[in-house]
């Protein structure tokens, strides 16, 4: 999917995938442990010979928001050349790692992908990304996990590395979720993290004309914009046919926004959501 969605990406900005200066894979679930999805996206792209820089942003399901602000600032540095392309795709198989008796998230979650191709603008263009800001309140850790997999739960037994780890059972490697939890905290710091990341974001859009968010729930993003006084048909919403799509929930929603003709060149957006952890992430920018 990854590959797919990169190459539909690149077609449309007519950059041939060799020419690429930076690919970097922001997604929250990953095809494997080592290495990261980087390397496998660019050899999926036909590119393993190419020595392009290939790395991985895993921030959950904020991972394309902080993979776009490191492309961003990678494009602002001294030494990157002129008319360089960076690649950036979030890809989220998030059906393999939901629990398919739970009836809450696995009606929840979708599968998909997503990609974008960024270069610098130049002073005469009206693209640009004004504002990033990404705050972390890890009292809330245990609101949404996958507790296995990790040096904490192993597979295998701590005392027998041949024999299964019985504390790694099924439930400790799927998805585990405190809906009620997590809004509860969203909605306690949300205003706060939103007026930081934007003067005035916290009481209205003011000249801001979409806000794209995270498709976390449909309770969750009307609970979210009723709090920040933001008028709902000023929001991309594609919860209802897409799913929570993780990381590429934000850029599909981005892309059904722009294909659907709302979103147009010149029009400022907000971009944000929240991951587990529990992160906030915001990005505004004018398209």
């Amino acid at each position: 999917m990854a590959a797919h969605a990169s190459r539909a990406a690149l077609e449309a900005a007519g950059v041939p995938p060799e020419s690429l200066w930076m690919i970097v894979n922001a997604s929250g679930t990953n095809e494997q442990a080592i290495p990261d999805g980087g390397p496998l996206l660019q050899a999926a792209l036909g590119l393993g010979g190419s020595g392009i820089r290939s790395v991985s942003v895993h921030a959950t399901c904020l991972s394309f928001l902080v993979g776009l602000e490191m492309a961003s600032s990678a494009l602002e540095r001294a030494d990157c050349p002129p008319g360089a392309h960076v690649l950036v795709c979030s890809s989220e198989i998030t059906s393999r790692h939901v629990d398919p008796c739970d009836s809450h998230t696995a009606t929840l979650f979708g599968d998909g992908a997503a990609a974008c191709v960024l270069r610098r603008a130049g002073w005469r263009e009206g693209s640009r990304l004004h504002a990033a800001r990404v705050e972390t309140y890890g009292e809330g850790a245990a609101l949404t996990q996958a507790r296995g997999g990790g040096t904490n739960l192993p597979q295998h037994s701590p005392e027998d590395h041949h024999a299964p780890n019985p504390a790694s059972d099924y439930a400790a490697n799927h998805f585990e979720m405190d809906g009620a939890g997590a809004l509860r905290l969203v909605l306690q710091h949300g205003r706060g993290f939103m007026e930081r990341l934007w003067p005035g974001l916290s009481r209205s859009l003011g000249s801001i004309t979409w806000a794209v968010p995270h498709q976390a729930s449909g309770l969750a993003l009307e609970a979210i914009l009723d709090a920040l006084g933001w008028p709902a048909e000023r929001a991309i919403r594609t919860i209802d046919t897409l799913g929570n799509c993780v990381a590429a929930s934000i850029p599909l929603t981005l892309h059904e926004g722009i294909a659907s003709g709302k979103i147009r060149r010149g029009d400022k957006c907000v971009l944000f959501g929240t991951g587990a952890g529990l992160s906030f992430g915001g990005i505004v920018l004018t398209y």
